[in-house]
């Protein structure tokens, strides 16, 4: 955008060997088998202006798609499950209802009332503005103005946001809108992946957003480092410049001005326009800049960004055979969910220990583990050699400073045996004889990208209300903009 739209001449400085930071794809379990690191959900909106402003992105390789279920559930105490058809292969989400009316009919209607009220204008412009639009621009009037048309839509799909709502936490605000259990957990699972805590309180309008966006999750045809491939090649055709293993030791300041970045080796490249961080608050504010340019309560807020929630134990699997899932007997179409999640029973309590077990930095206890389970070479064959296919895993861990590098070693093997040994209860066939290779991908691996460090979070800091939209990370840096001019 600086280049196209402001005419600017751009260079990126990249510390490591390869740019695309967390779009990241290798051959991880074993050779011929491609396994994400990072992001295996990307939904429709993440580049939505890129595909418009950049028409040759998509063919370039940022190609986005989906597989029959978007979202879905395995509960082994009855051996059935919920699946949520993805917007591909069921755009009036009828499928879907029918399925959830198997557990509640009122809860299908819900979801029908739902569904016509994501896809409104009203709803998609005020998500727009929510998403794209700095936060300053939030109280401008033509937003309130969206805001106020979406009130009654609301109103008549039977998701009132009322002062309950707002200051309920997401399990609260799910148990209130659905009566199942099964749709509850298939909701808040998918906000944990969103780096929600279900328990925090001021998340409950969340839920209704988490529940509209099942239907449209997908990935990336490929590998979501083919984002990064068709990024670098329109930024290369407009002429920027990418400079690779030079890391940034900080940015030239002169009289509160931005002047330019110094690197490691003391080299200075100056600035014409301004210097754009994508680093960690921290890296930002005692990296780059330096505390001495900052005052003291900046410092001490950016001290106190909570950066542990969303830590992930993010595996990849080579295997032999796609997992055959008991459950199928219940609905076939369950073989083909990218984000599945598997639990002892339907009872979302579940997945709210799991989060409380997080904040104590530990894992759950076995019979409270929800992770979540795909498997993208069915619906891509490129990430798999003919005939066999690769799996992948979320599911919530501890922080990476909660246990030292030789603990973090035994922890990455045994989790991985007690994910297969789980697994199997609701897909015989996933036994060790199964598994040709596994890529152990722990909070401690992600710290191998210093701006997710030191815990290895997955947004770089939490979520909790205190840290989202107008306080993200810091009322402060809220708006792109830091306390050195020229410097964003």
């Amino acid at each position: 955008y600086l280049i196209k739209y402001g005419g600017m001449s751009v260079g990126v400085f990249e510390r490591r060997h390869e740019i695309g930071g967390c779009l990241a794809t290798e051959e991880l379990s074993a050779p011929g088998f491609r396994g994400t690191t990072h992001a295996n959900i990307i939904l429709p909106w993440y580049y939505a202006p890129v595909w418009r402003d950049f028409p040759d992105f998509w063919e370039y390789g940022a190609r986005w798609d989906q597989h029959t279920c978007s979202d879905g559930f395995v509960f082994k105490d009855k051996e059935n499950c919920l699946a949520i058809y993805s917007d591909k292969h069921d755009p009036t989400q009828e499928r879907t209802a029918e399925e959830i009316a198997r557990f509640s009919k009122k809860d299908a209607d819900t979801w029908r009332r739902l569904w016509v009220l994501a896809l409104v204008d009203e709803l998609l412009q005020v998500t727009t503005d929510m998403l794209f639009r700095p936060v300053e621009e939030h109280v401008e009037p033509e937003v309130v103005q969206r805001q106020a048309a979406l009130f009654p839509k609301l109103i008549e799909a039977g998701f009132t946001p009322d002062s309950l709502t707002m200051k309920a936490n997401s399990l609260r605000a799910a148990q209130e809108w659905f009566e199942s259990p099964e749709l509850q957990s298939c909701i808040l699972r998918f906000a944990v992946s969103s780096v929600v805590d279900i328990n925090d309180p001021g998340s409950g309008v969340n839920a209704m957003g988490m529940a509209a966006t099942l239907p449209t999750i997908g990935f990336n045809r490929g590998g979501t480092h083919q984002i990064a491939h068709a990024a670098h090649q329109l930024l290369v055709q407009m002429g920027c410049e990418f400079f690779t293993n030079l890391e940034v030791k900080n940015a030239v300041i002169e009289n509160g001005v931005a002047t330019g970045i110094r690197l490691q080796d003391g080299s200075e490249i100056a600035a014409r326009k301004l210097v754009v961080s994508t680093l960690s608050p921290h890296q930002l504010i005692f990296d780059l800049i330096g505390e001495q340019h900052v005052g003291d309560a900046l410092k001490r807020r950016v001290e106190l960004l909570e950066d542990s929630f969303g830590c992930l134990m993010w595996y990849s699997f080579a295997v032999h055979e796609a997992p055959k899932y008991t459950a199928e007997a219940f609905n076939p179409d369950i073989h083909e969910c990218q984000w599945l999640g598997m639990q002892p029973d339907p009872d979302p309590m579940h997945i709210a220990r799991e989060c409380l077990y997080q904040k104590l930095r530990k894992f759950p206890p076995l019979e409270d583990y929800a992770p979540t389970v795909g498997c993208h070479s069915l619906v891509d064959p490129s990430f798999a050699p003919p005939g066999k296919h690769v799996v992948q895993n979320e599911q919530l861990g501890p922080p990476a400073s909660a246990h030292t590098e030789a603990e973090w070693l035994e922890i990455k093997k045994r989790y991985a045996d007690e994910l297969i040994g789980l697994w199997q209860e609701y897909a015989p066939n996933m036994t060790l004889d199964n598994v040709i290779g596994v890529d152990t991908n722990t909070a401690f691996d992600h710290t191998r990208m210093k701006n997710l460090g030191p815990n290895g979070t997955l947004a770089g800091v939490d979520r909790p209300p205190h840290q989202v939209v107008e306080n993200r990370p810091t009322p402060e840096l809220a708006n792109h903009r830091t306390p050195i001019e020229r410097l964003y």
